[in-house]
């Protein structure tokens, strides 16, 4: 189970404005940032509180604020938020970029992480720091592309949210992949990478596997 969890994929959403900064200075929490120009594209308010907010097992412990999050898989329902306006700033999904690790190279890298089997503000989300307890994650309500409640399970968006996180930084060398929208999007993004003589695979999401329709 160990070597299988290792091989799990996380994904970052960020603005794509953003990738130099992260390009340059390595993955970092809200704490490390240090970037007046940095684009934040989640909701105020909920950033604000995370910051507040105590990670539910120790170690790592700290708040979330201090954290790196990362999703299990993608449409997730803050790209959704951000598609459609609905409590956050729209973004067209073109201007999103996915960073893309390996749980393997994260946990070789450090030991301060831990995940959650749901949205990591909910009161009833559960903290682990045992790649063992990855199959307490309700992998089908993480992948499924309507995430929404229903009265079979009237539980699913929170699980759907499910957070792997990782404590101040991560270097640049534990970035597997990046996954665009367009082709245009993948040349801007091949130019940056060859400038900073980086060679980083860029993928197109032709099949909409992360982002939505």
């Amino acid at each position: 189970m160990d070597q299988l969890a290792k091989r799990r994929w996380v994904f970052r959403m960020i603005h794509y404005q953003n990738l130099e900064f992260i390009l340059r200075r390595g993955i970092v929490s809200r704490y490390r940032e240090n970037n007046p120009d940095y684009i934040h594209i989640g909701a105020p308010d909920l950033i604000s509180l995370r910051d507040e907010y105590e990670v539910g097992i120790d170690p790592p412990g700290g708040t979330l604020g201090e954290f790196i999050p990362f999703y299990f898989a993608g449409h997730s329902p803050m790209l959704y938020k951000i598609k459609t306006g609905n409590g956050v700033k729209t973004y067209p999904q073109e201007d999103i970029v996915f960073i893309c690790c390996q749980i393997g190279k994260i946990v070789d890298y450090t030991n301060d992480w831990c995940f959650t089997d749901g949205h990591a503000k909910s009161k009833i989300t559960e903290f682990y720091n045992d790649l063992m307890d990855l199959r307490l994650i309700d992998w089908k309500a993480v992948k499924a592309l309507h995430w929404n409640n229903t009265f079979e399970d009237m539980d699913r968006c929170r699980k759907k949210q499910a957070e792997f996180l990782v404590k101040d930084f991560l270097p640049v060398s534990c970035i597997g992949c990046l996954v665009v929208r367009t082709e245009e999007r993948k040349e801007e993004v091949g130019i940056l990478l060859k400038s900073l003589n980086l060679d980083i695979p860029v993928l197109v999401d032709n099949e909409n596997k992360l982002y939505y329709e």
